[in-house]
């Protein structure tokens, strides 16, 4: 069974290796679970989907702290001394500035980068295990706009610009009321989703609807299945650094933790 941390699926690995056979697909599965968790602990990341964090930490008299996962999408709550701390209003010109937090945005396409989260008006005052937040992150599509097709099938894929759909994190409407996720047959109001492909009932056929999704960034999946080749590969040559090719050539092996082209691809998803 696939693992929630997978980073790419057994028939995208299959498709990038050629290969036809279920044989392996035990061992090809276990390289996935392995090489993810591995990118995952390399980069210093608890996951890369949407998730709910918190995170207690010792305040310092500080104006702002860098959130540890990234890209933070909402602030839930935040706290000092246990006093709430309200968000700031945004600043119009000629306006009051109001007390309270602001965050940074992570950028529109991923790796994104480590935000800060500040205080105006405020402190992060002195203290150990003071600050608690809690915070949501991970790699999202917010409110994708789409239109619920005339067809018979009433179905849209997720667009998933980014990197591979994984992960359903609600359907609204246009008008922002959420529709509901059942397991089969939705009716008006509600709908079913399966790998980045959902399905309305004919009663919401032209409707408007926006979807928010999480997903694998495409670098993420692509460091998985060349690292999961790169050992599927090493089977036949297990603790081989070359080998003599006819006498004329040599030919030499790469014998690393971490091969240099994933390293150099993850880099910048790293903490």
């Amino acid at each position: 069974m696939a693992s929630p941390y997978d980073l790419v699926d057994l028939a995208d690995l299959k498709s990038w290796l050629d290969v036809q056979s279920d044989n392996d697909d035990a061992l090809l599965g276990a390289l996935i679970t392995q090489i993810s968790r591995t990118i995952l602990t390399y980069c210093d990341r608890a996951s890369i989907l949407p998730a709910t964090h918190v995170e207690t930490r010792d305040g310092g008299n500080e104006t702002a702290l860098v959130l540890r996962q990234w890209p933070v999408t909402n602030i839930v709550s935040l706290s000092i001394d246990g006093t709430v701390i309200a968000p700031a209003s945004a600043l119009v010109p000629g306006g009051a500035r109001t007390s309270g937090y602001v965050f940074e945005p992570a950028g529109v396409a991923p790796p994104g980068r480590m935000q800060k989260l500040a205080l105006r008006g405020k402190v992060f005052l002195h203290g150990v295990q003071n600050i608690a937040i809690t915070y949501q992150a991970g790699y999202q599509i917010s409110a994708e706009p789409a239109l619920v097709p005339l067809s018979a099938s009433y179905t849209i894929a997720a667009q998933a610009p980014y990197g591979t759909w994984a992960t359903d994190c609600g359907v609204s409407y246009a008008s922002g009321t959420p529709l509901v996720a059942v397991a089969a047959n939705p009716g008006i109001g509600q709908y079913t989703v399966a790998s980045g492909t959902y399905q309305f009932a004919g009663g919401d056929a032209d409707r408007a609807v926006t979807l928010t999704y999480g997903y694998v960034p495409a670098h993420l999946a692509c460091c998985c299945m060349d690292w999961a080749a790169e050992l599927y590969a090493y089977r036949d040559r297990i603790g081989q650094r070359s080998k003599a090719l006819g006498g004329q050539e040599t030919l030499s092996f790469i014998v690393k933790d971490v091969p240099d082209f994933v390293a150099a691809a993850l880099q910048p998803y790293r903490r």
